[in-house]
């Protein structure tokens, strides 16, 4: 079972090949949008890890699992997947404004949220 650590590097890496892409490129936009998923999942398989010690094997077990918790974000999550099954299956070309909006309302919030309980500010009194 991977741990938190591996999961926090992994989704750090699908972040960081989305930013590699030119998203003025329009073949690149799909792959970026499927990174923002992956990276995604793996920010919710590092919360997983550190708040369950679970580890889902499959995209159906993991939403079961994000909706048992109430998580916040899941509307952005299934967002994020629903666009990567779009852009891989149904061949749905993103705009450059689609990648950088699903970067900004669906990603980020997620990561952010993730590191929040991963990582908390430390507060000084």
């Amino acid at each position: 079972m991977p741990t938190q650590v591996e999961h926090e590097r992994e989704a750090q890496e699908n972040a960081a090949f989305f930013q590699s892409l030119d998203s003025g490129v329009a073949m690149n936009r799909k792959w970026m949008v499927s990174a923002l998923f992956y990276a995604a999942l793996h920010w919710v398989e590092a919360l997983f890890a550190h708040q369950l010690m679970l580890h889902t094997n499959s995209h159906q077990r993991r939403e079961r699992a994000l909706h048992r918790l109430q998580f916040p974000l899941l509307r952005e999550y299934i967002q994020l997947h629903d666009a990567s099954r779009a852009g891989r299956y149904q061949m749905v070309r993103f705009s450059e404004q689609d990648s950088d909006d699903l970067f900004h309302t669906c990603f980020l919030p997620i990561r952010n949220h993730v590191l929040n309980v991963l990582h908390p500010p430390v507060s000084t009194p």
